[in-house]
């Protein structure tokens, strides 16, 4: 048993100070050291586009609409989650000494934007990362582009799920084909356009 339980206390906080306080428990753990962060898809990415094309929509809105946010929740963002997880754990057990492998995917913070969540995860990556490794078709995903164009500005190293380096050349490249693809079927792809020039390229 528990010597102590959840109070009822309301706190009221700005943005700044919630992520001064998300990071300060991140360094509790990492004690200074840079760590692998592990890049998957989350609130967009190949798994959304194929629930779109199967029912006839072109927006996560539209299907929400359609659906429901139950199964939405259900169906993409929970299974996306768990891909993350399950997706940092391979990351990690390819390392002899288990090092830290951190993934955005529990990480929950009501009230945030997504600009907000894109910040945090930048910050992260520019302070305490070593090496970024990306998902299976990380380059369908608004995040995880952003993320790539993040880390090569940010000159860390950056791997595909197999362990292979993924250069600025080939990274960009993947996500240029992935914008033709999307495009071809009528999807907006300004953001995967916006981070191809954040990464070097031309949108």
């Amino acid at each position: 048993m528990s010597f102590y339980s959840p109070s009822d206390s309301e706190f009221r906080r700005n943005y700044r100070e919630e992520v001064d306080m998300a990071f300060s428990a991140i360094d509790c753990l990492l004690h200074r050291d840079h760590v692998i962060y592990c890049s998957s898809e989350l609130s967009s990415g190949l798994r959304l586009y194929d629930a779109l094309r199967q029912h006839y929509v072109k927006t996560a809105a539209e299907l929400r609409e359609q659906l429901g946010d139950a199964w939405y929740q259900a169906n993409i963002w929970n299974v996306n989650v768990r891909s993350g997880i399950e997706f940092a754990d391979a990351v990690r057990a390819v390392f002899p000494d288990r090092t830290i492998a951190i993934t955005p995917a529990p990480f929950t913070a009501h009230g945030w934007s997504q600009r907000e969540y894109l910040y945090f995860w930048e910050t992260l990556l520019r302070t305490r990362v070593k090496s970024v490794w990306f998902n299976l078709n990380w380059q369908y995903s608004n995040g995880c582009t952003f993320e790539f164009g993040v880390a090569l500005d940010a000159s860390l190293p950056t791997f595909d799920h197999t362990g292979q380096t993924i250069t600025r050349s080939a990274g960009i490249e993947l996500i240029r084909a992935a914008v033709q693809q999307l495009e071809y079927e009528g999807f907006n792809t300004s953001q995967l356009r916006e981070n191809i020039e954040r990464s070097g390229g031309s949108g």
